[in-house]
């Protein structure tokens, strides 16, 4: 296999929905490595609970939103990140079940409609594929007509810069929780 920095230097890497790769069930199972090789959570009670914190994170956009799901893919068909989409952030009661603290910021989605999470796989990050990520979906979301797109983090996370650099400008913070719109109408 060749490094993450030939790959994405040499543009090796192809992004594509979900819903257009042959092998579904590959792509999910890399999915689920990626997100647990990214987030900060590392210990569960029994293999249950594991399996419900992805669903928490990842369940609907899977069954709902499938084709907003984006992957990148290197030359030889291993996923190496992904971004789950969401472009009615209002219109999706099952998320505010799903997600804590998900209407916090319910007076943005007007705005900013979508919404998303992207994780990188690890030895593949610092190469501009999450920004990549970012920027196909927002781009998708402009084709729609959707006049922005946000996400939430932690007001200290080491991420907040990435999305501001990636045009993320428009910031809200409640508790430790930070809204970071990027308008998708200029």
């Amino acid at each position: 296999m060749r490094t993450a920095e030939a790959m994405t230097a040499g543009g090796g890497i192809r992004l594509e929905r979900l819903t257009d790769l042959p092998d579904r069930e590959a792509a999910l199972a890399a999915l689920e490595e990626i997100f647990f090789a990214s987030t900060t959570r590392t210990e569960f009670a029994s293999d249950a609970d594991r399996a419900a914190f992805l669903a928490t994170w990842t369940g609907w956009y899977v069954a709902d939103a499938p084709r907003d799901i984006w992957m990148a893919v290197a030359g030889d068909g291993l996923v190496v990140g992904y971004l789950t989409g969401c472009k009615d952030s209002a219109g999706t009661p099952e998320l505010a079940r799903r997600i804590p603290k998900y209407e916090v910021f319910a007076d943005h989605f007007a705005a900013y409609p979508a919404h998303f999470h992207v994780n990188v796989r690890p030895g593949w990050r610092e190469h501009g594929l999450g920004r990549r990520l970012v920027d196909r979906f927002a781009e998708d979301c402009r084709g729609d007509g959707l006049p922005g797109v946000h996400l939430v983090t932690a007001v200290f996370a080491r991420n907040v810069e990435f999305y501001r650099r990636a045009g993320f400008t428009d910031a809200c913070q409640r508790g430790p929780l930070l809204l970071l719109g990027r308008n998708l109408k200029t």
